[in-house]
């Protein structure tokens, strides 16, 4: 048997009760401005026809730490839309999926961290300002983050285990910090999110990263879902950032 044909990440343009996926997909490999997903400030000036390279910058702040709150997706350089149910903390459930075809088999468990590019540089934790192919927000800051990265993730179950796992409306475990972030790796739980929903975790390439339990089954199609929380802080260097989400495991 063979890797996947296709895996795309899928985002929620509707509500966390009533989700709207069809359409919305993001390819793996972005190049030009598209497939991206972009990070805003409300108020920025951004729209789903903003090229990538038009984008707005974010002001930091000149103190603290503080959540970016808007999440947008482009399957092309002008053509996006805002992740509805992002908000930059952990109201809501039904936000990202990962979405396998029906032609893989994985023999290990599933793992998904950020990284600067796709070299897989292992981040510098705590290092700003980044160096070769590291980046600001997968690095993090000691103060601002205490050396964790800026991107803080969570996932459901482990999408497929006897059945689509598939989370519910509503919250989405305690809601994380600037400083959440566990050395190593945090797995998922069954039937339920990180740590049974007590915990998110800091994607800092696979110095901290998200685990499945086990292997999904082959020759099924299932989503796994999973959310973001993304920070920005006083000591956070400032440019053009483009970490990358890398999902990694074996096959036969």
């Amino acid at each position: 048997m063979a890797d996947y044909t296709s895996i795309s990440i899928q985002y929620n343009t509707g509500t966390d009760a009533s989700p709207t996926w069809t359409g919305t997909a993001i390819a793996q490999g972005g190049t030009s401005g598209a497939n991206e997903l972009r990070m805003a400030q409300s108020g920025g000036g951004q729209t789903g026809s903003t090229p990538s390279a038009s984008w707005p910058y974010m002001n930091k702040p000149t103190s603290g730490t503080q959540a970016v709150t808007q999440l947008w997706a482009f399957t092309a350089d002008t053509t996006g839309n805002q992740i509805a149910t992002y908000t930059g903390d952990n109201t809501k459930a039904r936000v990202l999926r990962f979405n396998f075809s029906a032609d893989g088999n994985p023999v290990t468990a599933m793992q998904f961290s950020c990284f600067a590019d796709s070299t897989h540089t292992p981040p510098a934790a705590g290092t700003q300002p980044p160096g070769t192919d590291n980046d600001a927000f997968t690095n993090g800051q000691s103060s601002d983050t205490s050396s964790t990265s800026y991107i803080k993730g969570n996932a459901y179950d482990q999408g497929y285990n006897s059945g689509q796992k598939t989370p519910s409306a509503g919250s989405v475990g305690t809601n994380p910090s600037a400083t959440t972030g566990t050395t190593g790796s945090v797995a998922v739980s069954a039937s339920n999110w990180l740590n049974s929903a007590g915990a998110w975790q800091s994607l800092q390439g696979w110095l901290q990263y998200i685990v499945g339990n086990s292997a999904p089954p082959a020759s099924t199609a299932f989503y796994w879902y999973f959310t973001l929380c993304i920070f920005i802080g006083a000591n956070i260097t400032t440019g053009t950032w483009t970490p990358v989400i890398t999902l990694q495991y074996n096959y036969s």
